[in-house]
């Protein structure tokens, strides 16, 4: 199973670096693939990201790779999502025993928790996309080539059947 994660990784990275066009719009695409990852899709992540990556005039395969490159962090940044938003809108249950009794205070927590969500994933959306698009930037300008070497020659991975 982790060396079929590692050779899928390996394709998705290779494909990436071999995109030909600029390295703006790669960098675009691919943030903007990644970031869709802390929204909850409900499976359509992938496609999101792709029309998402179009749609601000980045590439749309590098969108695709960063979609589906990360989909599986999905819970981690669920949860960073959660944890940012109490920074900033303080979650306070009614603790009665351990059980919420009246309908009115389970809402409240639950508008509570959810406003905390959605400011958190706005928050990480933007430091993450800035951070990803940089990076990504001035890996495809500076070491587009020397990586692609570096994966193609020296990233072996044994063979799953072996």
């Amino acid at each position: 199973m982790l060396i079929k994660l590692q050779r899928r990784t390996k394709l998705l990275v290779l494909n990436l670096l071999r995109i030909k066009d600029k390295a703006h719009s790669i960098a675009l695409g691919f943030s903007i693939g990644f970031i869709i990852n802390f929204v909850p899709s409900f499976g359509l992540g992938p496609i999101i990201s792709t029309t998402a990556a179009r749609i601000f005039r980045g590439n749309a395969i590098a969108g695709l790779i960063g979609g589906v490159l990360f989909i599986w962090i999905f819970p981690f940044l669920f949860y960073l999502n959660l944890v940012i938003g109490h920074l900033f809108v303080p979650i306070e249950m009614i603790e009665n025993e351990g059980v919420l009794d009246d309908t009115g205070e389970v809402l409240a927590t639950g508008l509570t928790i959810g406003k905390a969500f959605i400011v958190g994933m706005f928050i990480n959306i933007v430091w993450a996309s800035i951070l990803t698009y940089y990076t990504i930037y001035f890996i495809i300008n500076k070491h587009r080539v020397s990586l692609l070497r570096f994966i193609h020659k020296k990233w072996n991975i044994k063979s799953p059947r072996t």
